[in-house]
């Protein structure tokens, strides 16, 4: 069964700029944990899912989640590769994180970031065994 969430189409060899953005914010939010900035660490951990996310989804089937709700992305990602639903816990448990940490009043601990960081590197690992070297 094929789902409802939009996509737009995307040239396969495009994945690559893809995980050059997954890679820049995943390396932005470790420079940002070590300056103790810990809302723009945890930024750039949910930035580095969501484009890892569509290196992966246009390498294999030339598509991104075009849906408002970042977590259909990861819904279509479980959907396309279902192999990857185990490592698409650790991008859920990101991506739920992102309206927090960008719209709300509060600020992240180091603690959170730790959290953030743990599963990013944990999901970017699966991604990098997606995509050609």
């Amino acid at each position: 069964m094929v789902s409802k969430i939009s996509r737009k189409s995307r040239e396969k060899s495009s994945y690559s700029n893809y995980l050059k953005k997954a890679k820049q914010f995943g390396e932005t939010m470790s420079k940002c944990f070590n300056d103790r900035n810990y809302d723009a660490a945890a930024l750039n951990g949910i930035h580095a899912i969501i484009s890892g996310i569509d290196a992966v989804l246009v390498f294999r089937h030339g598509i991104v989640s075009s849906s408002q709700n970042h977590e259909d992305a990861v819904k279509l990602l479980i959907e396309l590769i279902p192999e990857g639903k185990t490592q698409a816990k650790h991008a859920l448990a990101v991506i739920r994180r992102k309206n927090i940490v960008e719209y709300m009043d509060t600020l992240c601990s180091e603690s959170d970031v730790l959290e953030i960081m743990k599963h990013t590197e944990r999901f970017f690992t699966w991604v990098k065994t997606k995509l050609p070297d």
